[in-house]
């Protein structure tokens, strides 16, 4: 179990990353090595979406994809799944609207909960974050949420702009301000062959990610047809 505070998503992002290098363990995705925290807790006091470290260091075409796949309307042919289709549509369900009107209704609700995950299913890609929760106190409105997996290096930081962006239109629905966000990461992992932009990064040398995980990722993801399209994007 580890424990990250932060001021901002890029801040928590550098912890995170040093948290998974300095005390993480050797484990395998598929046939690629991972260095891997189980149990990772983290908090974001101010998150915003435009982050200095986030534009110093990640690679905008992840953040351009990522802010897609939470984006209501979009069609990604590419994708088994969106995590907005699950938010906005999930069994004909808008869950955006279920959360604002839960709120609407009983502000200090302890129950502004939605879940990403379909029961049942047995798709081999399932969805990395898996519950969302809104609790509204001091006239802040908090998001916490849980991911089973995510690839520390080359996801984190594209996952929580995406994911502050979802607390802030939500803020906006409901008059309030946006608090913090918090959540719990089961299995915090960076991959092998991120192993040395994780290293410059920690050293704050002046390197910018490209993301590798469609081509050199796990087994089941580089032969995925359904990725080819995204694998080819980033061949280029």
């Amino acid at each position: 179990m580890s424990d990250i505070v932060a001021n901002t998503i890029g801040e928590c992002w550098l912890k995170s990353i040093s948290e998974v290098m300095r005390n993480g363990k050797q484990h395998f995705d598929e046939d690629v090595e991972i260095m891997e925290v189980l149990g990772l807790s983290i908090k974001i006091l101010s998150p915003k979406l435009q982050d200095e470290i986030v534009d110093k260091f990640g690679d905008k075409n992840i953040v351009s994809h990522t802010l897609d796949k939470f984006k209501k309307g979009i069609i990604m042919p590419n994708r088994p799944f969106t995590y907005a289709d699950q938010i906005y549509n999930k069994n004909g369900i808008d869950q955006f609207e279920y959360l604002v009107g839960r709120l609407k209704k009983k502000k200090e609700s302890k129950s502004a909960t939605i879940s990403l995950l379909s029961e049942g299913i047995t798709d081999a890609n399932l969805p990395c974050l898996n519950i969302i929760d809104i609790k509204i106190r001091n006239e802040k409105l908090n998001l916490q949420f849980f991911f089973r997996s995510q690839n520390i290096l080359g996801r984190q930081y594209a996952n929580l702009l995406a994911i502050a962006k979802l607390q802030a239109d939500l803020a906006t629905r409901l008059c309030t301000k946006v608090g913090f966000i918090a959540g719990y990461v089961a299995s915090a992992h960076i991959y092998e062959y991120d192993y040395k932009y994780a290293n410059s990064i920690c050293a704050n040398e002046d390197v910018t990610i490209k993301d590798r995980f469609y081509i050199n990722g796990p087994r089941s993801i580089r032969e995925n047809l359904q990725f080819q399209e995204k694998n080819n994007v980033y061949k280029k």
